[in-house]
């Protein structure tokens, strides 16, 4: 009789065992769904630069000065970024003024006043605009992904225009930042300090 029990009780346990290594796992899915919107930013890590005199022995607005303004913009690290495809970029560049001047016309005695420059901006090879185009410009590629205020891949680049980019004696521009400022490579420099501002506006891509 316990050799038929124990039989009994051992078949029971397999049937048992073999019925849970039978059994399906079940499983409900649930789907996450976000988004991430069409964004731009920028910051800088010094929002002012000093030059010195413009000008040389003459009086007259010296060739590098154009230059000496991409190189402090480009010392001041700014960094920018549109994580969407054809966003607007906008680089505003106002002419130097001098501090106390009227009107966009010549000082007295026929001294210039103002000074045109023109800039290219990049970031990474990667084109962006140009103060000696008037308005935005559509650039197609997202930049900027990478944060990093130690590798210049990730800063805003200027450099001397490629179209009318060597700083000059001007005046009568519509607005700071127009791109109609004369040419005046026969005028001197009226004394006084001067000041002007670059401008650079992103705008998300739809």
């Amino acid at each position: 009789m316990k050799k038929i029990a124990t039989a009994a009780v051992a078949a029971a346990l397999s049937i048992g065992l073999a019925g849970a290594a039978s059994a399906q796992s079940v499983n409900q899915q649930v789907d996450i769904n976000a988004n991430v919107a069409s964004k731009c930013g920028i910051s800088a890590q010094q929002t002012s630069v000093t030059l010195g005199d413009l000008t040389d022995g003459n009086a007259k607005v010296r060739s590098a000065v154009t230059q000496e303004i991409a190189t402090a913009l480009n010392n001041a690290r700014i960094i920018g970024f549109c994580n969407a495809p054809n966003s607007q970029v906008e680089v505003q560049r106002a002419v130097l003024a001098r501090v106390g001047s009227t009107g966009t016309g010549l000082a007295d005695g026929g001294f210039s006043q103002f000074v045109r420059y023109n800039l290219d901006a990049s970031i990474n090879g990667l084109a962006l605009d140009s103060t000696s185009t008037a308005g935005s410009s559509t650039v197609t590629n997202r930049f900027g992904g990478h944060i990093s205020l130690s590798s210049t891949a990730t800063h805003l680049q200027f450099a001397q225009a490629a179209s009318n980019g060597q700083a000059v004696a001007s005046s009568n521009g519509s607005t700071p930042i127009a791109t109609d400022w004369s040419s005046l490579t026969d005028r001197r420099l009226a004394a006084g300090n001067y000041t002007g501002y670059v401008n650079v506006i992103l705008t998300p891509g739809a």
